[in-house]
Order: C-alpha cells, then sequence, then structure tokens
C-alpha cells in the first residue's frame, strides 16, 4: 500500500469515528481506534505485502462491522 492511499485511508476512518462515534459502542470505537494506529504506524515502516494485505483485511473488518452497526435497522424496530 503506497504512502498516499495509507494517508487517505486514515483520514477517511478518523472521519467516519468521529461521524458515527454517537451511533457506536465502546468495543466498536476501540477497534476503530487500534485500526487507525495500526495504518498510521505502517505509515513509519515499510512493510512486506503480506502484513500490508493483512492490516488493510483488518481494516476492512473494523469498517465492515462499524458500518453495520451503524446502519442495523433491525435495532430501531
Amino acid at each position: 500500500m503506497d504512502k498516499q492511499s495509507s494517508e487517505n485511508h486514515i483520514k477517511v476512518l478518523k472521519k467516519f469515528r468521529d461521524v458515527c462515534s454517537s451511533q457506536l459502542d465502546i468495543g466498536a470505537l476501540t477497534e476503530l481506534d487500534d485500526a487507525i494506529e495500526a495504518l498510521a504506524k505502517a505509515l513509519d515502516h515499510r512493510q512486506n505485502d503480506t502484513d500490508a494485505l493483512a492490516q488493510m483485511d483488518r481494516v476492512l473488518q473494523v469498517l465492515a462491522k462499524a458500518v453495520t452497526l451503524v446502519t442495523n435497522l433491525s435495532d430501531f424496530m
């Protein structure tokens, strides 16, 4: 993953966290913060392709969980 992509991902995750923080539980917020921190650390250190893919997979899993929690309409019915 290149530096520009990582910086963009971090910005998007932070914005998502700020916008949706009131709708997420503490576990989801903690996972999101951990994913943001891991991406920020990855910017400082070169990773091999396997580590970068594993990190991106983790970020996508956290995003999927957060989006599911925010948009789950069955909780409101």
